[in-house]
């Protein structure tokens, strides 16, 4: 018997090998791959012709065949089911990489299956009603389980503002999916949320629930991957990579503020979730839910368009009222982390046993540290990128590569031996500042440094217990706090001065969901929005609570300038040890890639991080209607594999949330 295998390598082809065991098609197999040893997926199963195998050689021949023989058999039936398969050649084309990479998303090598259970919840109220607290919410679930009843392909934009009772939503369309015996998917954009969403999934669902994400060591991921199988899981709570898991019967996927860039996976191959869901509803009928208070530009524009249908809230539950506004701006009042309007609005709450969360999208204590004679800024030497000061643990960190010193330049410079200064202010900083003044007040800081757990964190603040919370995006989705009363934006417009086209829309973003996280219970909630910006669209927006005057602004300024949605983009990321290397292999690519009569060629041009890791990266970016993709897809491949070198690496990202 041969068998055709998709192995997790960036060729894009299949290989042949030869077994005298009867395998399916969907199970995986050990075989030999050059000098290494590799897991891939059967594929296709062939017949010896005139004696002789027929396919592919690999890369040693094999005795008498020509061909080499597996090693061992992982899987006794396929893990892998026909619309898997399918979901995973869409990957390989729109994400231009390997079947088998493709594959290998959906089911990594090292995926077993345990006999063994993991975690199970009890229902606690299997017989309480869900309540439904409007009527724009009880047209909404209409909508999707009417889809769900035709069995019909279909996207829902589920747009309304914070605690306006989408996760009610969400909730009924699962439990409508497991009543029919459907499974639902629904995802979050981060770790930090599961907390939350676990313990409303587990209420509602019971043992029905099985909880994926990245930090499950392996033999956890084995044992759920029993109970998925056996059926035993009828609704999956993850993140990102939950998307591809092979549930039983999936119709439902629902991915909860759609527009976060979690949701974008930043290793090859560059796949974003939220579209892989839309592929794999429209290949099992089933419904996308994709909820959001700032929806992503791209959404928002197929929702105007037609491809989306719109299911619109336009209030809070219960009819809270939205916060109050104060823009600060910076320009007139002196560069403290903590204006007086905003220390004012604290105290106040404290006094009130309120919660407080302050918002500053920087990590570390001082994110530059710069001499003060010569004006030396402390770079990576890996990245050529300035070093992020931090307290715990003391010394220099790189944000992009992980170098880190303990030596913290605390007196002299290295270069001249000036005094050093330390510039800008991170989260740490703001917990240094926040205690001083507040020294009887308990503080706790959330970002990717910090030691206290996600869950830790969620009890704390459900608890209602008086405290002041400090941290960046992570905490700013998502979360329902009841007592939490004042949100401070530290400096909401940082990020405004990105290069990226799409600097605005994330600030936008981020602004309007650190204002949803407050006055979601019985009093009104206070926002103090500290700006050196105060007249940019994107805070003058997001403080009004605006969302389609932002759209509108945003998508004339996309449109005038051809940037997605009206235009399809595709980055080219070439990197490598030897700079002159990389810079002659990106202009001999653009050249090439310049033939394409479909295409417009930007660059070759070095990346923003020019120099990271150690490795020398330019970039390469095109721009193409969505209609000519699939016409050039093919030559794009060939034409960069053409220029592949061992020492270059080639990295296409179709649709790139990054474009510096």
């Amino acid at each position: 018997m041969i068998l055709e295998v998709a192995l997790p390598v960036n060729i894009n082809q299949n290989f042949d090998y030869i077994s005298d065991e009867d395998i399916k098609i969907g199970c995986r197999t050990v075989v030999p791959f050059g000098n290494k040893k590799l897991t891939g997926f059967i594929v296709g199963i062939k017949e010896a012709t005139n004696g002789s195998p027929v396919g592919k050689k690999s890369q040693k021949p094999g005795i008498n065949s020509g061909l080499r023989k597996i090693i061992k058999v992982v899987d006794n039936e396929p893990l892998i089911n026909d619309e898997l398969l399918e979901l995973a050649k869409w990957i390989s084309e729109y994400y231009l990489c390997s079947f088998g990479v493709a594959l290998n998303l959906i089911l990594p090598s090292s995926s077993k299956i345990s006999a063994k259970k993991t975690e199970t919840f009890s229902r606690r109220s299997p017989s309480e009603p869900f309540f439904i607290h409007t009527s724009e919410q009880k047209n909404s679930i209409e909508k999707i389980t009417e889809a769900l009843k035709k069995n019909q392909s279909k996207s829902f934009l589920l747009f309304g503002p914070s605690d306006s009772g989408k996760t009610e939503i969400y909730i009924q369309a699962i439990d409508f999916c497991i009543k029919n015996n459907y499974s639902a998917i629904y995802l979050v954009p981060d770790v930090s949320l599961l907390s939350q969403f676990k313990e409303l999934l587990r209420d509602n669902f019971g043992e029905a629930v099985g909880v994926w994400h990245s930090s499950l060591s392996q033999k956890e991921k084995n044992q759920f991957l029993s109970r998925l199988i056996s059926g035993e899981i009828k609704v999956v709570l993850g993140s990102r990579s939950a998307i591809f898991l092979p549930l039983k019967n999936p119709k439902l996927f629902i991915l909860d503020e759609e527009d976060d860039s979690f949701y974008k996976q930043m290793q090859s191959p560059k796949y974003h979730a939220r579209d892989v869901a839309t592929q794999r509803a429209k290949i099992t009928k089933g419904v996308v839910v994709l909820g959001s208070a700032t929806p992503s530009v791209e959404t928002y524009y197929k929702m105007k368009t037609g491809e989306i249908e719109l299911l619109k809230l336009t209030e809070r539950i219960e009819k809270r009222p939205l916060p109050k506004i104060s823009v600060i701006n910076l320009k007139y009042t002196k560069r403290f982390a903590l204006t007086k309007p905003l220390k004012y609005a604290i105290s106040n709450a404290l006094l009130q046993k309120k919660q407080i969360f302050l918002h500053i999208n920087r990590r570390g204590w001082a994110t530059v540290v710069r001499c003060s004679v010569c004006g030396n800024v402390v770079k990576c030497p890996k990245c050529s990128i300035p070093l992020v000061m931090h307290k715990k643990p003391s010394g220099l960190l790189c944000h992009y590569c992980g170098y880190a010193t303990t030596q913290n330049y605390s007196s002299k410079c290295p270069v001249c031996s000036g005094d050093m200064i330390y510039m800008g202010f991170g989260t740490e900083k703001v917990e240094e500042i926040v205690k001083k003044i507040f020294p009887s007040t308990e503080t706790m800081r959330i970002d990717a440094d910090s030691e206290i757990p996600y869950s830790k964190m969620f009890r704390m603040m459900s608890s209602g217990k008086s405290c002041i919370l400090i941290g960046t995006q992570i905490v700013a989705k998502g979360f329902d706090f009841p007592n939490l009363t004042v949100v401070g934006i530290i400096n909401a417009s940082s990020g405004l001065y990105s290069a990226d086209f799409r600097s605005a829309e994330r600030t936008f973003s981020l602004i309007t969901n650190a204002i949803g996280r407050c006055g979601r219970g019985l009093s009104t909630g206070q926002v103090i929005i500290q700006t050196d910006n105060p007249e940019h669209y994107a805070i003058k927006y997001a403080a009004e609570f605006d969302y389609e005057s932002f759209y509108e602004h945003e998508a004339a300024y996309r449109e005038e300038f051809l940037w997605p949605p009206f235009i399809k983009l595709i980055s080219i990321t070439l990197s490598g040890k030897n700079e002159k290397t990389v810079i002659s292999q990106s202009e001999k690519l653009a050249e090439k890639l310049d033939g394409i009569t479909e295409l417009t060629v930007l660059g070759p041009v070095p990346k923003t991080a020019s120099y990271l890791a150690s490795k020398h990266r330019w970039q390469i970016l095109l721009k193409l209607k969505e209609s000519d993709f699939p016409v050039v897809r093919a030559g794009l491949l060939r034409i960069a594999n053409s220029h592949r070198k061992k020492d270059v690496n080639v990295v296409f990202d179709v649709d790139p949330l990054e474009t510096v």
